[in-house]
């Protein structure tokens, strides 16, 4: 067996955010939301490249990336959330959550996803979360199956029944994982009370986020 292809130096593997260590997995993703800073960013997030030009981290490499920053200060929280949908590599990332577990227990362990991870892989998946997360934020963006195609821009496939299905998935990991969090960007057009009433009636805590725009040495 040929040995694996090591990660090119520009890579960012991990980057960090507050007292969060955010794990870049992978830049495919089952939507290309109208709202997303990774268009405007040109893949970047306040100082980090997150293009992974074509290739994705192995678990050997994203392990390593963790160590590592351990080694340089530590942090509260390893979060699963670049410009890309985690659940596409559901295995690795749970993997990662059970090395992270044994070596950091005290570090909390969350996903944050666009919610489609039942339909990405073909089958409910929050008793498999709920194994390695303590915490799942979905964003939602919107209480209207309409306006969510019209702002989440999803895949083809993804289009008809997607709404629902992150409904479902919201629905799921409610009654799977305590802190499961509906979230919703701020901006023009959206009834972001319904938003919240319909994360609530999932069963499911709120938040709203800021729209992010633009910003210095991106």
């Amino acid at each position: 067996m040929s040995p694996a292809k090591a990660a090119p130096q520009t890579t960012t593997i991990v980057y960090r955010y507050r007292d969060g260590l955010y794990v870049n997995l992978t830049n495919k993703c089952p939507t290309a939301c109208r709202f997303c800073i990774k268009f405007t960013w040109k893949m970047k997030y306040r100082g980090y490249d997150l293009k992974l030009r074509g290739h994705e981290p192995s678990l050997a490499e994203v392990l390593d990336a963790i160590e590592t920053a351990a080694r340089e200060r530590p942090f509260a929280e390893v979060v699963f959330c670049g410009y890309g949908e985690s659940t596409y590599r559901l295995a690795d990332m749970l993997a990662v959550c059970a090395e992270v577990r044994r070596r950091w227990p005290k570090v909390k362990r969350r996903l944050n996803t666009i919610g489609l991870g039942d339909a990405i892989n073909g089958r409910p998946i929050s008793k498999e979360l709920a194994s390695g997360l303590d915490a799942v934020s979905i964003s939602l963006n919107t209480a209207d199956e309409k306006q969510w195609v019209h702002l989440m821009n999803p895949l083809r496939e993804f289009k008809t029944g997607g709404f629902q299905a992150v409904k479902r998935f919201i629905r799921e990991c409610a009654a799977e994982i305590r802190d499961t969090t509906v979230t919703a960007v701020e901006q023009p057009g959206i009834d972001l009370a319904a938003c919240r009433r319909l994360a609530e009636e999932l069963g499911a805590r709120w938040r709203e986020r800021e729209l992010l725009d633009d910003y210095e040495d991106r």
